[in-house]
């Protein structure tokens, strides 16, 4: 991947390096609540922190280090810009020294995560309610302690109602969280979606009526690795030919640069994607 200071089209974990549409959804998730704790810190001068920074950074210098980093607990993902990609990039590295497990700097700088989250900013919408919500739902959500007056707040493991339905298998739940208005784009704390929670959950009716309501059959989670990815090394054939029939893309990798077929477990799902190895 080239070290140009603009941004990368993709988030490169061996160096540590976020796309700025990876941070932006960080941040999206970390203040939604579905992701439990995030670091952010703006590594730029003092005078350029104080003139605009991202909502919720923290200004860091030479000086402020040792502090930030006794009070962090090392399980904290870190993320982290300056003006352009580059000193952010030090700082990554530093935290990394100090075993702080996930750090991330961001590509582009200040100018380019401002930029993504923007567009994030605008799809605002007022809560989802469960006044119209039949019996069997409401007492699924109250089982679960979810929000009645906001369907896409998520609770443990940054799992939104939706993710829980899909996970427990219930599709007939899923669909009418679906008609209620649902968002189907919100991800959990490791960046999946509910689509991964349906694969987990093992029910096909879950994943039709997710795909039928335009979740994104690729999306890559902090890892980098998609539904069809975890089909393939958890052995799951008959989900795993069920998203290629939903165009699920087998040519993707992973941030260790694997594709589904280099994942397989089973002979069965090494053969439905015997035309994409390599």
């Amino acid at each position: 991947m080239t070290t140009a200071t603009t941004a990368a089209h993709v988030t490169d974990r061996s160096q540590r390096r976020i796309a700025p549409a990876d941070a932006a959804d960080m941040l999206a998730r970390w203040r939604s609540g579905a992701l439990p704790t995030l670091a952010l810190f703006d590594v730029r001068d003092a005078r350029s922190y104080a003139q605009g920074h991202v909502e919720g950074a923290e200004h860091l210098s030479d000086a402020g280090f040792p502090a930030a980093a006794r009070r962090l607990t090392k399980d904290t993902p870190v993320l982290i810009y300056c003006y352009h990609g580059n000193a952010s990039r030090t700082w990554a590295q530093t935290f990394a020294d100090f075993r702080f497990a996930e750090v991330w700097s961001v590509d582009g700088g200040y100018d380019a995560l401002a930029a993504a989250i923007t567009p994030l900013a605008g799809q605002g919408h007022a809560p989802c309610r469960a006044e119209a919500a039949g019996a069997s739902l409401v007492a699924f959500l109250v089982e679960y302690g979810f929000d009645l007056d906001d369907l896409d707040a998520p609770r443990a493991h940054g799992l939104t109602p939706l993710m829980r339905a899909a996970l427990v298998g219930r599709a007939d739940l899923v669909d009418e969280l679906v008609q209620l208005g649902v968002s189907v784009a919100r991800r959990n704390m490791d960046g999946n979606n509910a689509l991964w929670l349906a694969c987990v959950g093992g029910s096909a009716d879950a994943v039709c009526h997710l795909v039928a309501a335009g979740i994104d059959v690729d999306n890559r989670n902090d890892m980098g690795a998609t539904c069809l990815m975890y089909c393939a090394s958890a052995g799951k054939a008959d989900t795993l030919a069920l998203l290629l029939e939903c165009g699920a893309d087998p040519l993707l990798t992973n941030f260790d640069d694997a594709r589904a077929a280099d994942l397989a477990a089973t002979r069965e799902c090494l053969k439905l994607l015997r035309h994409t190895a390599r």
